[in-house]
């Protein structure tokens, strides 16, 4: 008895073996809706938490496939890298989040970072394409059940002051003399309803100093300045807030903590050198390839009762050199999952190696409902007016 019983956990323990191996998710499998369900567990592993449930949700009614592929190399763009190289060891972050050391002008603060504060300085330094961007945007709105229920197309500009690496003048705009970090500014196109609408931020270098955010409402006509709180309202009846924009727009304030997790493989979208196949927006998913990547998983602490959210958890791209965010979970005040932007499907030029990103998932995590960022980046046109950042100027191209 006691030889049957072994024999037949030796050879569970083989069949077990082999359907796990069967089963496993890497580089060269399709994942549809014929065969997700032996995949479950591994996606449960591998996707993003609040990525889950939209995904299979995606494969489950046919919307969309997984197809895996060989992870990809993806160098930073060469100024941002140097930058960053020649940052090692001069900075460390201080009381009340300050980063002391050298004055900083541009790349990551920590090419190496190691507590929880450093990784929350190399993802507010992070690259951003917009040293000087112009991409056409277009949000999607979707219901719980995936139906569309309106879309509104906008303009959006932004441009750098401070911290420049790879479109001159660098690192900074002369004159500036670290006073401005950015500006950018959106105008809604269509549809009628909303046309006009158009919205300025001025983010200043300083980190006491609040961004200055100004609104045009076409429905009254009338200009108005956003506080702290409007700028974590939901856009234009959107998923999206302006905080939230490439996951983590957030300015580094002194109220904050940081948590570094972990390392973890997630499932992600690869970063794409032309915008992916259509139809590529399928209801409230993306149809594009994955990859799976290392990435460093940051936890941020508010510690604002008057801000929107009590917590941030951060999916950072490991390997890229450059610490953009592929996914980020927002809790509530009440400590509830609220806001969740997964994921980031990021682009990159092979040539200039400059980033930019083709689309972006807004959910609602309680209500279900969800708005889908489309956009085309133009990072190879640097040259935005500075008038782009005129009311007057944004309300007439609405026109």
């Amino acid at each position: 008895m006691r030889n049957v019983l072994v024999a037949f956990f030796i050879l569970f323990f083989v069949y077990s073996s082999s359907l796990a191996e069967e089963y496993k998710i890497e580089s060269g499998i399709t994942i549809t809706e014929h065969n997700y369900e032996q995949y479950i567990p591994e996606l449960k592993r591998l996707l993003i938490p609040s990525a889950f449930p939209t995904v299979i949700n995606g494969l489950k009614e046919g919307w969309i496939n997984v197809p895996v592929i060989e992870k990809g190399y993806y160098p930073a763009p060469r100024g941002f890298a140097e930058f960053t190289r020649k940052n090692a060891g001069k900075f460390k972050v201080g009381k009340d989040n300050m980063l002391v050391g050298e004055k900083w002008q541009a790349g990551l603060p920590f090419p190496e970072p190691k507590t929880g504060a450093e990784f929350g300085w190399n993802a507010y330094r992070r690259y951003c394409n917009e040293e000087c961007v112009f991409p056409k945007v277009i949000f999607w709105l979707f219901n719980k059940n995936g139906q569309l229920e309106r879309k509104f197309g906008f303009n959006l500009y932004r441009k750098f002051w401070f911290g420049r690496t790879d479109i001159p003048p660098v690192p900074e705009i002369p004159g500036n003399n670290g006073k401005l970090n950015c500006k950018e500014a959106i105008v809604v196109l269509h549809p009628f309803d909303v046309k006009g609408f158009s919205m300025v931020r001025i983010r200043y270098e300083e980190l006491y100093k609040e961004d200055d955010v100004y609104s045009y409402i076409p429905a009254i006509r009338r200009l108005r300045r956003l506080t702290g709180a409007d700028v974590t309202d939901p856009m234009l009846g959107s998923d999206a807030c302006y905080d939230d924009f490439e996951v983590f727009r957030q300015k580094i304030n002194t109220r904050m903590s940081f948590k570094f997790l972990e390392v973890k493989d997630f499932l992600v979208p690869k970063h794409y050198n032309k915008r992916p196949k259509e139809p590529f927006i399928k209801r409230n998913c993306f149809q594009v390839e994955w990859e799976i990547r290392p990435s460093w998983v940051l936890e941020m602490y508010e510690n604002d009762p008057n801000y929107a959210y009590s917590k941030r958890v951060l999916y950072i791209e490991k390997e890229a050199g450059i610490s953009n965010c592929h996914a980020g979970e927002n809790y509530d005040q009440k400590g509830r999952l609220f806001k969740v932007n997964t994921p980031i499907v990021w682009a990159r030029d092979d040539v200039t190696r400059l980033y930019g990103w083709f689309g972006g998932l807004y959910k609602d995590h309680i209500s279900g409902h969800t708005t889908v960022m489309d956009l085309v980046p133009y990072w190879k046109n640097p040259m935005i007016p500075l008038d782009k950042f005129s009311m007057k100027v944004l309300l007439r191209e609405a026109r």
